[in-house]
């Protein structure tokens, strides 16, 4: 019936609540095991339910001893119970993942002298914003608002300080809560958008590069699971993963470039950058370290990454570049970005190698071509040497 999952997380809570940034991350992200799946609205219904069940109870106490009996013989549970235990386990979650953000702006805002060990605040900071992206679309439209301020805040203030998975996994849960339960609310969803852009340029390192599945969900939920009326925005984006796929290794380089795969097709705005800079006609430079991709001006400038990625060792890198000039259909789910970098990191696990194998012909051999056109043309050619065919002796 989920008590003893309740029983579980209210204990845990208490410890977070009694012993402030002296946490491991692991701890908290026991909450990730969690199966919750009852809505808080869908909870207080049951709640009400089961009240209106306790006064009928009361007034026939036979009857329900009699039914309490053959509930015991039973297997079924109880969903009035388990909806009621697992608004409970919500509840204690996510006032427990508010705690840290809040004691997080306590460290900011100077009051971090109570707590010395102000960098596990950090390090709790990802495995909360984990936990409230996988949660987001189970709390009420009220734990929304305050859950939007609280992000919002923290991308406006801190988006560059904190490390780059606290921050994707801030922007993660915000569009997560944003086309989840806060729909209905007229949000622009741009003040999510900007920090993301800045957020790319970090996958080029090796140490970052492993959040670059957090990057692409992100970025899924920007720009293909809604709409972005924004064409500036949208070439911005796609410039800027070109750019970071040619530095960044190629478990990072491969699936960025096909999801650009992805948003050539699902805007078709974005194929004036596969064009030549001297066809395009605009005004002003290309400057990509602003901090709004709105201000970037991406249409001044060409992917001309793509022509350098193309020639990169890595094949799968080399074919998601071409794919991305020539405008080809990504073959979907054979494609994916997630199944790509799956395989990439499967090869470099078992240390295997990829290469493109390229068959030629020996310009000395008679060859066996079985068409016409092979014939005239061995008869055509004009051969200075000869090879020679030595079964007894070796040529030195």
């Amino acid at each position: 019936q989920g008590d003893v999952s309740l029983e579980a997380t209210k204990l845990l809570a208490k410890m977070i609540k009694e012993r402030p940034n002296r946490i491991r991350p692991d701890v908290l992200r026991t909450f990730l095991s969690l199966p919750l799946r009852v809505h808080e609205d869908e909870a207080q219904a049951a709640k009400l339910a089961s009240v209106a069940n306790a006064k009928k109870r009361k007034k026939d106490a036979e009857a329900a001893e009699i039914e309490d009996e053959m509930k015991e013989g039973e297997s079924n549970v109880d969903k009035i119970a388990l909806a009621r235990a697992q608004s409970d386990t919500l509840h204690s979650v996510t006032l427990t993942y508010f705690r840290v953000l809040k004691s997080e702006a306590d460290a900011k805002g100077g009051r971090a002298s109570i707590n010395p060990t102000t960098d596990t605040a950090v390090d709790l900071l990802s495995p909360a914003l984990e936990g409230l992206a996988k949660f987001a679309h189970l709390i009420n439209i009220d734990t929304v608002v305050d859950l939007l301020a609280v992000l919002r805040t923290l991308l406006k203030e801190r988006s560059d300080t904190l490390p780059i998975d606290a921050a994707l996994n801030c922007i993660l849960t915000a569009f997560q809560t944003l086309q989840g339960p806060g729909r209905e609310m007229q949000i622009d969803q741009k003040e999510y958008v900007t920090p993301l852009y800045r957020q790319l340029s970090r996958l080029c390192t090796d140490k970052n590069s492993s959040h670059t599945e957090l990057a692409l969900k992100c970025l899924s939920l920007a720009f293909l699971k809604r709409r972005e009326y924004s064409t500036v925005r949208v070439a911005a984006f796609f410039k800027q993963i070109c750019t970071v796929s040619l530095h960044a290794p190629p478990h990072t380089a491969a699936p960025l470039l096909a999801f650009s795969r992805q948003l050539v097709q699902r805007y078709p705005s974005v194929q004036q950058l596969l064009e030549n800079e001297q066809d395009v006609i605009t005004t002003g430079s290309y400057t990509p370290d602003v901090e709004d991709p709105e201000h970037s001006n991406p249409h001044a400038t060409s992917a001309w990454e793509l022509s350098l990625s193309k020639f990169r060792i890595h094949e799968s890198v080399a074919k998601q570049a071409i794919g991305t000039a020539e405008q080809k259909i990504p073959q979907l789910p054979r494609e994916s970005p997630d199944r790509i970098r799956a395989t990439i990191l499967r090869d470099i696990k078992e240390g295997h190698i990829g290469y493109r194998r390229s068959m030629r012909k020996h310009p000395l051999s008679q060859g066996g071509g079985r068409g016409g056109r092979d014939k005239r043309n061995r008869n055509n050619q004009i051969r200075f040497i000869a090879p020679r065919n030595t079964s007894q002796y070796h040529l030195l």
